[in-house]
């Protein structure tokens, strides 16, 4: 396969995976070739696919669709709808985009965004701020968070709405029953020792999280390693050993029963936690409300432990404007991206579920000023901000965090992979993917 068609046989295969998704949006799919729906009243209809299924997070959405609509009543109303989580929305936007029916706006996982831009699929909101509306300032967003919605033209393409870092959670009265205090650890080294002693001392699961590319990213840059180059198309997996250290260190902690992966019972990993079955968890900052609302138990909220440095990367949702909507559509589209961004109701979806503050002026509002006080884990997340290190910014990356996923579930969970096979198989993988392959030096 040649590295160039990667992202168009990407395209085929969701085709060939079909999308039973995308037609349940029926009339509210929109093209440049068909008419723009309008509601009952004679407002433009807005489609708009989301991935917030349940409690405060899907409340926040529908909140935010609600007032919307009640402030653009009889000029445009936003229909949303569940469209499953962040993979799911990527292939029905795939096989949507195809076949010319696509929501006006969707969500997107942030790191995924990178690959609708290069395929033309979004529309360039530089481009259509400055004709429609000039006045628009896109430098009131954090500039972390627009590193994965910025083209390589230097156009931005998504806003951020419910972006996210992974935090680390952790049961306090596990902790003390365990080693008779309530310390947090910092460091890599003091989270063994703890998950040990949860082991030796106590029923409960050491260590959750979720098998994604997040966490296994962390063990390598937490551990001074290196991702992706900066243009995204070469990786450093293969410098200093970097992945291998990654896959060996989270393959230790299963082999010596301190990490199990989820779904036991078909519960995530958060939910365990939630039931007080688990000790520590990495999980997004995006699930911080529905875990305080619902665990019988003391918790704090702390940064990933560091190895040689503190690491964190950026994730959540982007709000992107399909470029197969009409004129008409992308207008209300327009407003309702810009609203659900603002800096006041991102601060209320910061509030209601975790997701992060995303104005460079978040932190001047007094709601904002009042929940740090009464709440001061919502501040973490803020102020982890400052060890960000994105290294996956790449068109590519949609198609290796699969691989990555699939390593790992063949590692972790079925165990019919070691670190080093799961690390030989990764180094293929990228050299093959990849246009400029693994690489041999840092930069």
């Amino acid at each position: 396969m040649q590295k160039k068609r990667i992202l168009s046989i990407l395209l085929s295969v969701c085709l060939a995976i079909g999308c039973a998704g995308c037609s349940q949006q029926g009339s509210t799919a929109a093209s440049n070739e068909t008419a723009f729906a309008t509601a009952d009243e004679g407002a433009v209809e807005i489609a708009f696919w989301h991935s917030f299924s349940s409690g405060s997070n899907l409340e926040a959405i529908e909140k935010i669709i609600s007032d919307f609509n009640e402030v653009y009543e009889g000029q445009y109303k936003v229909v949303g709808t569940y469209q499953g989580g962040y993979a799911d929305i990527l292939s029905k936007l795939s096989v949507g985009f195809a076949a010319g029916e696509c929501p006006v706006v969707s969500f997107i996982d942030s790191v995924d965004t990178p690959q609708l831009i290069v395929n033309d699929m979004v529309l360039n909101l530089s481009e259509y701020a400055a004709e429609k509306d000039p006045e628009f300032d896109f430098g009131q967003y954090i500039p972390g968070l627009m590193n994965y919605g910025t083209g390589a033209d230097g156009n931005y393409y998504a806003l951020p709405c419910g972006r996210s870092t992974p935090l680390m959670y952790v049961n306090l009265d596990i902790v003390k029953e365990a080693t008779g205090t309530q310390e947090i650890p910092k460091t890599r080294a003091e989270l063994v020792t703890l998950l040990e002693a949860v082991r030796d001392n106590t029923d409960a699961t050491p260590f959750m999280c979720d098998m994604v590319c997040w966490y296994f990213a962390n063990f390598l840059t937490s551990a001074g390693g290196h991702f992706l180059s900066a243009d995204g198309e070469s990786d450093y997996f293969a410098v200093d050993d970097a992945a291998l250290n990654a896959f060996s260190f989270w393959e230790n902690l299963a082999d010596e029963g301190l990490y199990k992966a989820a779904g036991v019972d078909g519960l995530s990993a958060w939910e365990q936690f939630v039931n007080g079955d688990v000790a520590v968890l990495y999980q997004s900052t995006g699930t911080m409300t529905n875990i305080y609302n619902n665990a019988q138990f003391e918790v704090a909220v702390d940064y990933l432990v560091a190895d040689k440095c503190y690491s964190v990367a950026t994730g959540g949702n982007n709000l992107i404007l399909m470029n197969t909507a009409s004129e008409e559509e992308l207008a209300g589209g327009w407003e309702f991206i810009k609203y659900a961004t603002s800096l006041e109701v991102n601060a209320y979806i910061n509030e209601k579920t975790g997701y992060m503050l995303n104005n460079i002026n978040s932190g001047s509002l007094e709601s904002v000023q009042k929940l740090w006080e009464e709440k001061p884990q919502y501040k973490v997340a803020y102020d982890q901000l400052e060890y960000v290190d994105d290294q996956y910014v790449s068109p590519y990356f949609a198609s290796l965090n699969q691989e990555i996923v699939a390593l790992l579930t063949q590692m972790l969970q079925d165990g019919s992979l070691s670190a080093e096979e799961a690390t030989e198989q990764l180094l293929l993988i990228c050299e093959e993917l990849l246009p400029g392959g693994n690489a041999e030096t840092y930069p």
